[in-house]
């Protein structure tokens, strides 16, 4: 299928061939007929992607500061290869559109396919073919209605959270700052709700436009007299209140706003201008000025928009879905006319010509533009797969590591992918995620041979004989079971498993594969063991007759408990999710694994911090060694974020966020620094190296049991208060 996608490194904008976007559960596949274009919303995206990096780091001065913290914790090279990637990433355009349902996810009895429904929601409702669309971010079109006015019903709801947020009674007196596309249907909603409006804007084509469109107290700023426009309208008061939907970097919008204003009058922003209330202006008045957020609540709410869990309509009345109906309702009811506001309609194909025309002003006096899709072909067959290149040779070839991705987020693109990349030994096949465009992205960096929304595409393949699993947490085991019931040798990011359950499927698989001729292997994603600081650390106590005393300390960070890593089935949590690392680590340096844990944290009020967050975790290894992590998410972000000490045989070797080693024995000291070095590249090297020779997995398959059974042992600590034993399967 074809989707409109920017470089927001480069700021190029194409129309791309991607896989169409895989059917999850609770939602649905739509394919557009029509999508808007947010003139204001959308040409700020792409003027900003057309900068040069360092305008960029200008207009955000917020994640310039984040950039800093993050050398200082993690180095420089990392921090650099993460902000890159996140830079040189292809992006969807597009946020409110109007189509047909195809396809219908499990659990979903409310939409049916043929069903005409309205989307929202920028990466859910792009300008592209098709749509993969959650149920809370779409709504069924009634009857009377048009599509393409219904295309428009994300920007309503926009303008419906305003008029929510202004708190307007009926008969109000309210001026509209700025009459592009929000703003008019701001105004035509406020008309036909009963409010008397005045529009105002420094464009006059725009004014004169509003007055065609039935708006018909507008003023001019810079030339007409609003105030005395206001006081005559008003008996002298001002407006009751003042909805902002201007996109400009002065204030000038919120100074007219308090000039014309009455006492205690509310003022709303709902657009992006720059806010610095004067003061006394403010003040005197007691105005109360308002953010407006998006099409209401529910935005930015992964429970509510991506899993659907909406709110009870006795707490929450209206969420962002029920803007959008409120919306559709004015249309049908023939209070609100959409369809005057439409000014261009262009071929979805010309889409490149429309976004240079609008940039390079070629294309002049825009308000409503729309994109219209072909409304023919077959339903019933979608492309889950797009090839690029054709293959050389569809068998896997002597002596090379035939790969096939699943999952490709921000560290498998910052780090697995562009290491195996490098490896010549290795060839990328095909890459698959569940929207497509992240899986073209992959395409277009590293060079897979094809894209693939759907993991069937990479599983099926013959010519792969070797798969790297990096999708959300929750998922790894199923992709786990199904790579090694392929014959697949199988590379997964931590964790390898979330739950006991998961664990024993694939201890299960793995047993029976196991018993096979080529029979695959398997490999968790624990790259500290690989470090060059960690090889050496090991062989400075390779020759001890006495077990180790290991301390390891993380300063990790908060993560907020909205975050998909601590919702125990999605992300597992931290221990689950990230202290596997540092189990892994202390299995590896005493060749011993472990017998016993104890795990106590900090109880806290503050209920953005799970307890899992801050913990003093003790583990008794077969051989005697015992360990001491201190996870905590309580720390400065600017300190150091790994530290580890290791005890033994009259020697001490410490570690300082692996890019120090300080090794002590017989009074001497040695100290070796270097660049910031958690072993991926060697990792990935040995990995690969493994499969060529024949050989088994670098971390021997207890070892990958031990560590999950040891976090799931730390959470059952945590609950019982007491230690837990750990019998390795």
């Amino acid at each position: 299928m074809l989707q409109v996608v920017q470089n927001y490194k480069t700021g190029i904008l194409r129309l791309e061939e991607v896989p169409v976007p895989m059917l999850k559960d609770n939602g649905v596949l739509v394919r557009n007929c029509y999508s808007a274009i947010s003139i204001g919303t959308e040409m700020m995206k792409v003027q900003t992607a057309k900068m040069s990096l360092l305008q960029k780091a200008r207009s955000r001065p917020e994640d310039v500061k984040k950039i800093i913290q993050s050398i200082k914790q993690q180095g420089l090279l990392s921090t650099y290869k993460k902000v890159m990637n996140r830079l040189d990433t292809l992006t969807p355009l597009g946020y409110s559109a109007a189509g047909v349902v195809i396809k219908v996810g499990a659990g979903l009895d409310e939409f049916s396919v043929g069903d005409k429904v309205a989307i929202a929601g920028g990466g859910y409702a792009n300008h592209a073919e098709i749509n993969f669309v959650p149920k809370n971010l779409c709504i069924k079109i009634p009857q009377n209605v048009l599509l393409d006015e219904a295309a428009f019903s994300t920007i309503g709801a926009i303008a419906i959270q305003g008029i929510r947020q202004a708190k307007i009674q009926f008969g109000e007196v309210v001026a509209v700052i700025g009459m592009g596309l929000i703003g008019l249907i701001t105004s035509k909603i406020l008309l036909a709700i009963g409010n008397n409006v005045i529009g105002i804007d420094i464009d006059t084509f725009k004014t004169d436009f509003a007055r065609k469109c039935g708006i018909e107290n507008i003023a001019v700023f810079g030339k007409d007299e609003i105030k005395s426009l206001v006081m005559s309208m008003t008996n002298g008061f001002g407006v009751d209140a003042v909805l902002i939907t201007t996109g400009t970097q002065n204030n000038t919008p919120v100074e007219l706003a308090a000039d014309i204003a009455r006492d205690r009058a509310r003022i709303v922003d709902i657009g992006i201008t720059k806010i610095d209330l004067p003061r006394t202006a403010y003040y005197e008045k007691e105005l109360e000025f308002i953010f407006s957020r998006s099409y209401g609540p529910g935005r930015y709410d992964a429970n509510y928009e991506e899993k659907g869990i909406d709110y009870p309509i006795g707490y929450v009345r209206w969420t962002e879905k029920r803007n959008m109906e409120s919306f559709l309702k004015l249309i049908s009811a023939e209070k609100l006319n959409i369809g005057d506001l439409i000014t261009h309609r262009y071929k979805f194909e010309d889409a490149e010509k429309v976004y240079k025309g609008i940039m390079s002003n070629e294309i002049k006096n825009t308000v409503g533009v729309i994109f219209e899709y072909e409304k023919s072909g077959p339903l019933d067959v979608l492309e889950t797969k797009v090839t690029y290149k054709a293959q050389k040779d569809a068998r896997p070839a002597v002596d090379k590591v035939i790969v096939g991705c699943i999952g490709a987020g921000n560290f498998a693109k910052t780090t697995l992918i562009p290491y195996l990349a490098n490896n010549r030994n290795v060839i990328l096949r095909g890459v698959a995620t569940s929207s497509g465009i992240s899986a073209k992205d992959a395409v277009v960096k590293f060079g897979f041979e094809y894209a693939a929304s759907s993991a069937e595409d990479i599983l099926e393949d013959e010519s792969i004989n070797t798969i790297i699993i990096a999708t959300r947490h929750n998922l790894h085991s199923h992709f786990v079971i199904e790579g090694l019931k392929h014959k697949k040798n199988v590379f997964v990011e931590k964790p390898l498993a979330i739950n006991e359950n998961q664990l024993r499927e694939i201890i299960n698989i793995y047993q029976k594969a196991q018993d096979q001729s080529d029979s695959p292997f398997l490999m968790v994603g624990y790259n500290r063991r690989f470090a060059p600081v960690s090889i050496k650390l090991k062989e400075f106590f390779s020759l001890r007759n006495f077990p180790l005393l290991m301390h390891y300390r993380i300063n990790a960070g908060l993560i907020p408990r909205m975050n998909w890593i601590q919702n125990l089935e999605e992300g597992g949590g931290r221990i689950i999710g990230e202290v596997c690392h540092f189990i892994d680590y202390m299995i590896f340096l005493t060749d011993s694994l472990p017998t016993k844990v104890f795990a106590s944290s900090i109880k806290s009020d503050n209920k953005d911090i799970p307890s899992w967050d801050n913990v003093s975790i003790n583990i008794v290894f077969q051989d005697g060694s015992i360990g001491n992590i201190i996870y905590t998410a309580i720390g400065d972000s600017i300190f150091p974020k790994e530290y580890i000490e290791i005890f033994g045989e009259s020697s001490v070797g410490v570690i300082d966020n692996f890019s120090t080693l300080k090794l002590y024995k017989k009074q001497k000291k040695r100290t070796k620094r270097s660049f910031c070095n958690k072993g991926h590249s060697n990792e990935i090297e040995k990995f690969v190296q493994r499969i060529n020779g024949g050989q088994g997995s670098p971390i021997q398959f207890d070892e990958l049991i031990a560590v999950s059974q040891v976090t799931f042992g730390i959470h059952k600590s945590l609950e019982e208060g007491v230690p837990v034993d750990i019998k390795i399967v």
